[in-house]
């Protein structure tokens, strides 16, 4: 099938033009875009921006606030909660985050939980501003509820994403990506987008049967990763973003699509960051670290395997070499783009970024 490697920066332009089009203000627009890229830049395709005309699109119908009016409440001096005003989630988030790492800045430690937000994109995104801040930094999110529980059916979870991020010395950070499901929820649409059966295990229908069909597997049900392991991971998360945020939580998250739920969709996010200096000497610590890690990428590979990773070291790869050739974007996904660009009657001819035409597998990337 054929693909395109298209400009990161071009990309970017794309998505601002589109969001500023639609009525957000440019500053708001330039944060959005930018997560969505950096998403597609680290290989996280599913959060990238094949999400443009969905975002657009739900933004509309679940009443995302393109311009968020954001408030914060400081109840003790490390910690903060924010209302999001049912902006987009990016825009909440990235807020949520600058006011842990401010706060950390102060006491060691930050902590802010953001309640009336939406979707906000790919989770690494905000622990690894604290992480190239010197500091620790955790976030995670829950969501929509398209995930069983173990043992059940029904989707009664979100995939409740988490992350977290620490810096390293003379390298980028380690850092943690991952949803509690199997997979998250926007490969299986990146799948039915370019026309492919979903890997066994990742989903059941309605019935809770297996299935490989996405598009049946979008009216199913997510499942956890490592059975009970994903489930119960994906409750706390729950209990961290919806309750301790007063966010709602579980199926009470709003479908603003149906009637009375025109509010938003409640998301909640919970973020975390905290100084090294607190811990010692930053460059000492940053050093340990690395120390630890290249002793376990030392290690001797599994049959299979042709060397021992760290989380993020992937990633890390993904990110440079993408920022130098492009970002694999599958034939599906681009006219998408395109499509989206003349609604909105963009001047810039979007085909004008693209780097080259290549028949890598877009999905295997």
């Amino acid at each position: 099938m054929k693909s395109y490697r298209i400009s990161a920066e071009g990309l970017k332009r794309i998505c601002a033009a589109v969001f500023a089009a639609d009525g957000m203000n440019p500053a708001n627009a330039e944060k959005v875009a930018a997560s969505l890229v950096e998403a597609d830049l680290r290989g996280v395709s599913s959060h990238g921006v094949v999400r443009l005309k969905s975002y657009v699109e739900r933004s509309h119908k679940e009443h995302w606030n393109q311009n968020p009016q954001l408030k914060f409440t400081q109840t003790l001096p490390a910690v903060a909660l924010l209302d999001g005003d049912a902006g987009f989630g990016s825009l909440v988030g990235t807020a949520a985050m600058e006011k842990a790492m401010e706060l950390a800045e102060t006491y060691g430690v930050g902590i802010c939980a953001a309640k009336n937000s939406s979707h906000f994109g790919m989770a690494a995104y905000y622990p690894l501003l604290a992480a190239r801040k010197d500091m620790f930094g955790f976030a995670c999110t829950n969501g929509m509820p398209n995930m069983a529980p173990f043992g059940g059916r029904e989707g009664m979870l979100g995939t409740n994403p988490f992350s977290l991020a620490m810096p390293v010395y003379g390298e980028e950070p380690v850092v943690l990506d991952v949803a509690c499901s199997v997979t998250a929820r926007g490969n299986v649409s990146n799948y039915k987008r370019e026309g492919k059966e979903i890997p066994a295990g990742w989903c059941i229908d309605r019935e809770g049967n297996p299935t490989q069909d996405p598009a049946v597997a979008l009216k199913g049900s997510m499942l956890p990763f490592g059975g009970h392991k994903g489930s119960g991971l994906a409750v706390f998360v729950d209990l961290l973003s919806g309750i301790l945020s007063g966010a709602a939580y579980g199926i009470h998250l709003r479908d603003g699509q149906k009637e009375g739920h025109e509010g938003g969709p409640g998301v909640g996010h919970f973020f975390l960051a905290a100084k090294l200096s607190a811990f010692g000497d930053p460059e000492a610590l940053m050093k340990r670290a690395k120390a630890a890690l290249d002793e376990l990428r030392a290690s001797a590979p599994a049959p299979g395997f042709e060397r021992v990773l760290m989380p993020g070291d992937l990633e890390a790869r993904k990110y440079a070499f993408n920022q130098a050739n492009g970002i694999l974007m599958g034939e599906g996904s681009w006219k998408e783009i395109c499509g989206v660009c003349e609604q909105f009657g963009l001047k810039e001819d979007p085909w004008s970024f693209v780097l080259q035409e290549t028949e890598e597998e877009f999905l295997k990337k």
